[in-house]
């Protein structure tokens, strides 16, 4: 199993003078994702849920639609890559194709605020101290964070504030994607569920929560002009700012009751 926390020499400086010192660090892996042995990309990551990691990441991406579609997924921590096998006739390469070629021309899922599709259905109604204390909760959870101080986490939770999935990862984009990828291992039904994260909302997380039909993120952070203006135009919740008692709404005020 890769470490997940590496010890580090350093020195640190107070106003005594500057001094010898072993710091945790976060450990970080250069990991090949493989579509049918095939490489496709390259990941910085903790190294750690790699088959979350790029089954979630394929959903994302709009590269698989389904459980179904994928046969299994290899990892093989000793050359640090994640093979994902797709079940026969799944048209993945086709698909990988047709996002390069949308995304060269500007209008690709992750290009900007044309992406993703609105939310279908009504949104559900979510309780403030169910937020706030969801909030809490997940805050306290990472022990990576309390030793390194150098992980994102992201969470699921369902609208009653019962947590379904937590994980960490160096770069909250991937911490989402683990998410995604447990989501749809799993079968977790996302309609009711609410995505929480440590860091910035941009325009990539919001598009990663449409693609998996999660209807409200929130978060302790700020948004970027680009997401408020996706949350918007996509029919999801997105509450920021989360403190003790308070937080801003930057799509769905009425479902907030």
């Amino acid at each position: 199993m890769l470490q997940k926390i590496i010890t580090v020499k350093a020195h640190r400086y107070t106003p005594a003078g500057i001094e010898p010192a072993d710091l945790s660090v976060s450990a970080e892996y250069n990991v090949t994702l493989l579509l049918n042995g095939r490489p496709c990309l390259s990941v910085a990551c903790s190294g750690s849920d790699l088959d979350m990691l790029a089954a979630g990441h394929l959903l994302s991406e709009g590269i698989i639609l389904s459980k179904d579609e994928i046969d299994r997924i290899e990892v093989n921590e000793e050359r640090m890559t994640v093979n994902v096998i797709f079940a026969a006739g799944t048209d993945v390469f086709g698909r990988l194709i047709k996002i390069r070629t949308l995304v060269s021309g500007c209008a690709g899922s992750g290009s900007g605020p044309d992406g993703g599709k609105p939310a279908s259905g009504e949104l559900p109604f979510l309780n403030p101290a169910v937020i706030v204390s969801s909030m809490k909760e997940f805050l306290g959870l990472s022990e990576m964070y309390r030793l390194t101080h150098g992980v994102h986490s992201a969470a699921l939770y369902d609208i009653l504030g019962k947590r379904l999935a937590f994980y960490d990862e160096i770069g909250r984009h991937n911490a989402v994607d683990k998410l995604l990828g447990f989501a749809l291992t799993y079968g977790v039904a996302m309609g009711q569920a609410m995505l929480l994260s440590t860091g910035r909302i941009s325009s990539e997380i919001v598009l990663k929560a449409s693609a998996a039909g999660i209807p409200a993120i929130v978060t302790r952070a700020a948004p970027t002009s680009m997401a408020v203006e996706l949350v918007r135009k996509l029919n999801i919740i997105l509450i920021t700012g989360v403190k003790k008692d308070a937080f801003f709404i930057h799509h769905g005020a009425e479902y907030i009751r």
